[in-house]
């Protein structure tokens, strides 16, 4: 195991900021390697990697991003994907829309207090939506039991075509070899293996 100290490095995607990170490495052919997959990208893709060493005192990281924001770094609202950058919110055109203090939170960045209290709500709306659809599919299937659920938003939502299934729980019932699938306003989706099964069960008159 190394005893190099770690270091703070700034790993560019093209050469400008639009596609940047700071990662901590005890080299620059670890840092390359570290910020290329921060970056969802291939080694070959990072274009800079140098020393940051204003940012060394975070080690091992990450870097607050209050303080990268305060350094001229922009970043994206988690609620509303507006830009958010020296404290002002601004649309694709560079045009201030809002001046006002972000918010940070772990790792993410809000416009404002209020885009934060919105996402909080919505995030609330959807647990217990998902917790809605998981009665729903107990009650109409007794013995069943969720494996897993997803909602997209904050409401329970039938499908929609080209969007897929909004509104979807995944469950097993007594006997059953697979996963059922439950679609919000669609019904039902069991396998062929246990489709008798199923509509001895559940769907006898």
């Amino acid at each position: 195991m190394s005893d190099k100290p770690i270091k703070a490095y700034k790993v560019d995607l093209e050469s400008h900021d639009a596609f940047s990170c700071i990662v901590f490495a005890s080299n620059s052919a670890s840092a390359r390697r570290a910020g290329a997959s921060e970056l969802d990208a291939c080694w070959e893709d990072v274009e800079l990697c140098r020393r940051a060493p204003a940012y060394d005192q975070y080690a091992p990281g990450p870097v607050p991003y209050g303080v990268l924001i305060a350094d001229g770094w922009w970043f994206e609202c988690h609620g509303c994907t507006q830009t958010v950058i020296d404290d002002s919110t601004h649309d694709a055109d560079g045009a201030v829309l809002q001046e006002g203090t972000y918010v940070v939170r772990a790792q993410h960045v809000f416009c404002s207090q209020e885009c934060l209290a919105r996402h909080d709500a919505s995030a609330r709306m959807n647990v217990a939506a998902q917790a809605a659809l998981i009665e729903l599919v107990e009650t109409k299937f007794p013995g069943s039991k969720i494996d897993s659920v997803y909602v997209y938003g904050d409401k329970l939502e039938a499908s929609e075509t080209g969007l897929g299934a909004l509104s979807i729980a995944y469950f097993t019932f007594p006997g059953a070899q697979g996963l059922a699938e439950y679609r919000f306003g669609d019904g039902a989706y069991v396998s062929r293996m246990d489709l008798e099964l199923f509509e001895s069960r559940y769907c006898a008159a």
